[in-house]
């Protein structure tokens, strides 16, 4: 099976987006990880947890660098 589609940084940042991280789409990669780690630190943490966990799931259809930022923020 060849992998075609994977989750790059701009469909990341969208994603986040669309759970609610407000400006995400404009942010850097590593400007979303620090509001990753805000969020995580704060009163939704468990939630965001589950958010991450889905996309760690599929692992195999992320960018390496997408990657990196969610193995960071859940470690």
């Amino acid at each position: 099976m060849m992998i075609t589609e994977l989750m790059d940084q701009d469909d990341f940042r969208v994603q986040l987006q669309a759970w609610g991280l407000e400006g995400s789409n404009r942010l850097t990669l590593a400007e979303c990880s620090d509001r990753l780690s805000e969020v995580l630190a704060g009163p939704e943490r468990e939630l965001w947890q589950e958010r991450l966990a889905s996309l760690l799931a599929k692992r195999e259809l992320l960018h390496p660098e997408v990657q990196a930022v969610l193995n960071a923020c859940v470690k």
